[in-house]
């Protein structure tokens, strides 16, 4: 191809780029320039009779390719005529011996079949592979070794084995020496063809462009350099570092305008991925900057695609640098709030720590956007989205204050910002500047929120003395004063905690609350001690089978699900309980060992049996109840996989003939292996798997007898017709089982046949909506909404309380929060003791269930007392006074007063319950007073 530059260039230095690209991932059309004529040779051979061999054959190899089968005893070839076009294929070897040197074609080919056995081992043995590859060469004439260990070099390239390619291809430059001849045009055609390969150090591109330099013609030169650099770019293989210098010395020597080649080049390779793998190094060489920003100066098209690419790169410390160039260009000319959304996008963070800080390039432009996107009237900035996990949950997500800081400061419209927005860097008060961000209702919060998280362990100190947090912090001292007066009694713990760590010492807070002391003195926790009492307490409902058991167990126990079954065991005995009672039991030992090293235990029911898992200083020693003595173990990896599980609600099943479902498979008693304990759902006919493999987690149908998953859906309990514009289904949080055979009622609620709780929640406002199965028409379902704390997967029960009012939302895996479903307050929490790392203690606030079930079995929980519970739901405050102030005292005085207060509560599990709800009152009351001794010392207040 031509062209009339004027200045005498060639005109192929700026051919098409796509041509390359054609040519070198396969054939292109007869005529294609540059290609070179692919013709079909027809190759006849006496053993083969009327069957012949056809190579499609470019005309540079065709001779050795001919001699090659020749000398296998092929006849000439019957050539058509060109039927593609191609990119020039050098000889490899040994064909290259038989054209350029006949006189030892038989060394040659008698090495042909040593190198395919050495070619054999090069992917799994280099080092034997190059061993026979030494030993072959020693056989060579010095003229064959360039060609030789160039086609050593292929078949490293051929196993992936690049970095060995480029050490063949130097020994073959080496080899050049000692040769007779060197072909300059094909030693440039095979550096070209291994350059693009990625099979050649710097060291060898950097010869390459050496010897362009030394040549007669600049122009070609350039020409030869510069479709290196396109070819190998847009072949996905990034720049090398020196490229840009190299290009620009090599375009000067040629007499070309060093700026408009930049630009032509920047403008064929912007938008190849490989441009963009390139090393820092390659952009920020000082002796081209002021080329690059001539050259992008110069293109509109350059400078808007280089914008948006900006936002598409991964975050690097080269955004600053990329900003003050394109600044330098002018290409912010005529950018909206689309590009700062999308570029402020990329600096969001999933922690306070985890979030980077804008550079301050970008800081310094806003104020340049500023007119432009008001003036745009279009949509206003935006920021990051939730960092969503693979269930589509929103959460808490984190951006640098001083953006919405400076936005706001120049007036740059912003979206209000959701839920969970947090901000990061706030404390760095000269860079922020939070006056803007405190004057802003919507960002104010945001940065309560941040201030709170940030400070829950350490408190307030020092942000006292920041004038514009101030008025922020009495806000949060003053929420946590109304909560601890308002609200349940775990809401007053939380604000009580909240308080103690927040103020520290009390001296900066009394002088900017003066009247603290008088608030925290006056809050009493008998009103949300009464209000929880009335709304009811954990120990008001048991599973007798369960608590029989785990008053039989010793130590530290576990519970695993079998749904309808549960078994709870410690580290010596295993018992199976269902609805209906007890269903089996099973005595074992630890292994040796389990005393003195790392020990854990997981055991689970399956048809009938027990497999009981140990782990021991990192071995696994696993075995079924009926055959004790033939053990078997699982990988490292898969134990710990199951260890490392997140916490599950209980909904793993048992299949209709009882085997559990371990995975998405029935284990059979006999079977040797362990699996994950997922989500599963069931309507009585069908099971659903919830996998949670990949980046996109999905529901899909099981058949139990062909052990294999099925296409993704969902129950039609879940059908995504019910889900509103926004919202998606909380999996993890939802739940569908059929009611086990002889149970009629749930304090979870049920319509006869089935209990589950649908959840959804919404991914601009992060609120979940609910409905509960209930009652026997399906339009009688119990349904409501409610915000939860950021990191709550959603409620996954409403619990009915004998007597109450009103149910329970119940929220939370390890620790489970029941919350009045109206407004989210707390009333208790307590933790589920399923862990190693968890005390086995019973929780304070269910003192009474010393092995608690998990969700999915708090179905078969039943009244323990409903005398009881009458007289807790219209229980004075009076009483719940005098039961404080004998807390105060001892256990004993507690219990007994409690017995001569409420004689109604005659279940000693209650009683134990009630017990120890009333003492996490008195540690209350002790931290209050605790607060109140510290702010006596300071010397201020009432």
């Amino acid at each position: 191809m031509t062209s009339d530059h004027s200045d005498g260039r060639r005109g192929d230095a700026h051919r098409d780029p796509g041509i390359p690209i054609v040519l070198d991932v396969g054939l292109a059309p007869v005529n294609t320039p540059d290609g070179e004529p692919i013709t079909a040779r027809r190759y006849d051979h006496p053993l083969l009779g009327d069957r012949p061999v056809v190579r499609l054959m470019g005309e540079a190899a065709a001779p050795g390719e001919d001699g090659l089968l020749a000398a296998a005893g092929f006849g000439a070839p019957d050539v058509g005529s060109p039927v593609a076009a191609g990119r020039r294929r050098e000889l490899g070897y040994p064909a290259w011996a038989l054209i350029h040197d006949p006189g030892n074609a038989d060394v040659a080919l008698a090495a042909a079949p040593e190198m395919e056995r050495a070619e054999r081992l090069v992917k799994a043995k280099p080092g034997p592979a190059l061993e026979m590859y030494q030993r072959i060469s020693e056989k060579l004439p010095h003229d064959h070794h360039p060609a030789y260990w160039e086609q050593v070099g292929r078949a490293m390239i051929a196993a992936g084995r690049h970095k060995q390619a480029a050490i063949m291809f130097g020994r073959a430059r080496t080899a050049d020496r000692h040769a007779t001849a060197v072909d300059p045009a094909r030693r440039r055609a095979v550096f070209l063809e291994f350059a693009l390969a990625g099979a050649l150090s710097v060291k060898d591109i950097k010869a390459y462009v050496a010897e362009l330099a030394r040549g007669a013609n600049p122009v070609d030169s350039y020409g030869e350099l510069r479709e290196l650099a396109v070819r190998r770019t847009l072949g996905g293989l990034p720049p090398w570092p020196d490229m840009l210098p190299q290009l620009a010395k090599s375009a000067k020597a040629a007499g070309l305008d060093v700026v408009a080649e930049f630009r032509l080049l920047l403008e064929t390779l912007a938008d190849a991925p490989a441009l963009w793998r390139a090393a820092d190094g390659f952009w920020t060489a000082p002796a081209q900057r002021k080329h690059l920003a001539s050259a992008i100066a110069g293109s509109a098209t350059l400078r808007k695609r280089l914008l948006w690419q900006l936002t598409d790169l991964p975050r690097s410390d080269l955004d600053a640098w990329w900003i003050a160039l394109l600044e330098e260009t002018g290409a912010f000319a005529e950018l909206g709030a689309d590009w700062l959304t999308a570029m402020v996008a990329r600096y969001r963070g999933e922690g306070p720590r985890g979030c980077p800080k804008v550079p301050d390039e970008l800081l310094r432009l806003l104020p340049v956007l500023a007119e432009r996107i008001r003036d745009a009237d279009g949509p206003p900035v935006r920021f990051a989205d939730p960092v969503r996990s693979g269930s589509g949950s929103s959460d808490r997500h984190w951006i640098d204050a001083a953006v919405p800081s400076h936005c706001l400061a120049v007036g740059i419209p912003i979206a209000d910002p959701d839920p969970h927005q947090m901000l990061a860097h706030w404390h760095d008060a000269a860079r922020v500047g939070p006056e803007a961000l405190t004057a802003d209702a919507r960002f104010a919060a945001a940065l309560t929120r941040s201030i709170q998280y940030e400070t829950r362990y350490d408190g307030f100190g020092d942000l006292w003395t920041s004038e514009p947090l101030r008025p922020l912090l009495r806000d949060i001292v003053d929420a946590w004063l109304s909560d601890a007066r308002s609200g349940g009694l775990q809401g007053a713990l939380d604000a009580l905690t909240a308080l103690d760590r927040g103020i520290g010492f009390g001296r900066r807070a009394v002088a900017a609350m003066p009247d603290l002391r008088a608030r925290i003195k006056d809050i009493d926790l008998v009103a949300p001690l009464t209000r929880s009492l009335r709304a009811g307490i954990l120990d008001e409902l048991g599973w007798q089978a369960l608590d029989e058991a785990a008053a039989e167990l010793k130590g530290q126990t576990y519970c695993r699900a079998s749904w309808p079954v549960l078994t709870a065991h410690d580290r010596s005995r295993a018992i199976a309980v269902g609805p209906g009672g007890r269903i089996a039991e099973y005595r074992y030992r630890a292994p040796r060992g389990a005393n003195q090293f790392d020990y854990d235990v997981h055991v689970f029911f399956s048809g009938g049996h027990f497999l009981v898992c140990h782990w021991v200083n990192g071995k696994s020693t696993i075995h079924w109840s009926d055959a004790p003595d033939d053990q078997f173990e699982v990988t490292y990896q898969t134990w710990r996989s199951l260890y490392h599980e997140p916490p599950r609600r209980g909904y793993t099943f048992l299949a209709p003939d009882g085997r559990r479902f371990m995975g998405h498979r029935p284990l059979a008693p006999g079977d040797r292996r362990v699996g994950p304990n997922g989500h599963m759902f069931h309507d009585g006919r069908t099971f659903w798997w919830h996998t949670e493999t990949g980046s996109e987690p999905r529901v899909r149908r099981i058949d139990p007898a062909a052990d294999e998953l099925g296409e993704p859906g969902l129950p039609d309990f879940l059908d995504p017709a019910l889900l509103g514009e926004d919202e998606h289904w909380v999996i993890e949080s939802s739940s569908l089982a059929p009611l086990p055979e002889g149970v009629t009622a749930s304090p979870l609620g049920t319509d006869g046949t089935l209990v589950g709780l649908r959840v959804a929640r919404d991914r601009t406002t992060g609120r979940f909506r609910y409905r509960r199965i209930e009652g026997a028409d399906s339009a009688d379902g119990v349904e409501g909404a409610i915000d939860l704390p950021p990191g709550s997967k959603g409620p996954w029960g409403l619990l009915d309380i004998p007597g109450a009012a009103h149910r329970l939302l119940l929220d939370g895996d390890d620790e489970v929060t029941a919350r009045d479903p109206e407004t989210g307050a707390p009333h208790w929490r307590v933790e589920m003791k399923n862990r190693r790392s968890m005390p086995p203690a019973p929780s304070p606030m269910a003192a009474g269930t010393s092995r608690m079930p998990p969700p999915a079995f708090w179905h078969f929980l039943t009244p323990r007392d409903p005398a009881g519970s009458r007289a807790l739901r219209e229980i004075p405050e009076d009483t719940v006074r005098r039961l404080l102030a004998a807390a105060a005292t001892s256990e004993a005085a507690l219990t007994t007063t409690l017995q001569s207060l409420l004689p109604e509560v005659r279940h000693p599990l209650l009683l134990r319950g009630l017990v120890g709800f009333v003492q996490e009152a008195a540690r209350g009351t002790r931290t209050r007073d605790k607060i109140l001794s510290r702010l006596k010392k300071v010397g201020t207040g009432a």
